[in-house]
């Protein structure tokens, strides 16, 4: 018997879509650095969209609005800066160069030299310190602007400005544009998902610094009643690194529990009680006042999320992962909510043998079986 020959046809459509997809990728791959700076712009849009919504709900035109938003935004970036950035320059250079003393004095407890002396780690640390000493302009720059480094690698300021300030203001007309290809149900489905996304994202990264700056300034100010060194160091690498969600603030703490180290074990005890009280006042007082019911996420979800965004985006990735992670959230609880609905259904339903008997119907408020109801069709 002859074997059967098996034609396999390929439409025009068929290698068209595939033809279009794969220059797609490759489009996406060579302008990666550009993706990459409408995606912050956007982020950064949608966290500003709903101050700018409110002030557009009060009469104002939704450029107007967008403008004075950005404006006071800079307003206080720039006075923030000028007024911090020579204090701030000035002790971390300090900071740098003292960094081998402290190290010295943390070394004169007696269980912390028996630790770091395992392996050579000691040795290593010094040279460590050698190292930034002859490059102390380049490594103060690392650690002030770690995040603003990374961004200016990938795209320039005013570029992410006028990008997140054009969208800001034709966000609305944007997306109606985008449901105009979808059909009516569609888009009386899934705008209120897209509305409550950029609500979360909103929340997440407005509460996120300002989560921070509490932060920062609990560890300033208890650095400095404590007599350590350089606590407007400490509290801008506290509110830089808290900036980072569940991981950020364990860090933090980790510093300023071994710079108190340096002053006395006293002060490390104290540092280390401070620390630990407002972790847990920021876990179920802050983070529940801020955040609200916008960004629901465990502590096990957050912590994956920074990990997975830190992979692929560094610094960045981690600060936009809590963002992330409640927008997914949203769509997939909106994309899986019809068979939730029918598998809830099918739980408060009857359970039927093979044979067709009805067996073990829940019952309902009234006293008479749900399952007995539908079988008899009321």
């Amino acid at each position: 018997m002859r074997p059967q020959r098996v034609e396999i046809v390929i439409g025009v459509k068929t290698l068209t879509t595939i033809l279009v997809f794969g220059l797609l990728v490759v489009l996406a791959i060579l302008s990666l650095g550009t993706l990459l700076s409408i995606f912050l712009a956007a982020v950064l849009a949608f966290g500003l969209d709903p101050v700018v919504t409110r002030l557009v709900q009060r009469g104002w035109g939704r450029g107007k609005a967008a403008l004075l938003v950005f404006a006071g935004l800079f307003a206080s970036v720039f006075t923030l800066v000028l007024v911090t950035v020579g204090p701030v320059w000035n002790q971390i250079e300090e900071f740098l160069r003292a960094l081998p003393e402290m190290w010295e004095d943390l070394q004169a407890t007696d269980w912390f030299a028996d630790v770091s002396s395992t392996a050579g780690f000691d040795d290593k640390v010094r040279d460590w310190f050698a190292d930034i000493a002859k490059e102390l302009p380049d490594a103060a720059t690392a650690l002030l602007g770690a995040a603003g480094g990374v961004f200016g690698s990938v795209l320039s300021l005013v570029t992410l400005t006028f990008l997140s300030l054009f969208l800001l203001m034709e966000r609305p007309q944007i997306t109606s544009w985008l449901f105009g290809f979808a059909p009516p149900e569609a888009e009386q489905r899934w705008s209120p998902v897209v509305e409550e996304s950029i609500r979360a994202i909103s929340s997440s990264l407005l509460g996120n610094l300002a989560i921070s700056l509490v932060a920062g300034t609990i560890a300033g100010v208890s650095a400095w009643l404590l007599g350590l060194p350089f606590p407007v160091v400490l509290a801008v690498i506290t509110g830089l690194l808290d900036l980072i969600p569940q991981v950020g603030a364990t860090v933090a703490a980790v510093i300023l529990v071994a710079v108190a180290l340096t002053v006395g074990t006293g002060e490390a005890v104290i540092m280390l009680v401070i620390q630990l009280i407002y972790q847990q006042v920021e876990n179920y007082i802050v983070y529940p006042i801020v955040y609200r019911r916008a960004v629901e996420l465990t502590a096990f979800t957050t912590i994956v999320a920074v990990l997975i965004a830190s992979s692929l985006l560094g610094i960045v990735g981690a600060i936009l992962a809590v963002p992330f992670a409640a927008v997914i959230k949203i769509l997939i609880r909106e994309a899986s909510a019809p068979r939730r609905r029918r598998m809830d259904a099918l739980r408060d339903g009857p359970s039927v043998t093979q044979s067709g008997d009805v067996v073990d119907a829940p019952v309902g408020k009234d006293g008479v079986g749900v399952g007995a109801g539908l079988a008899r069709g009321t």
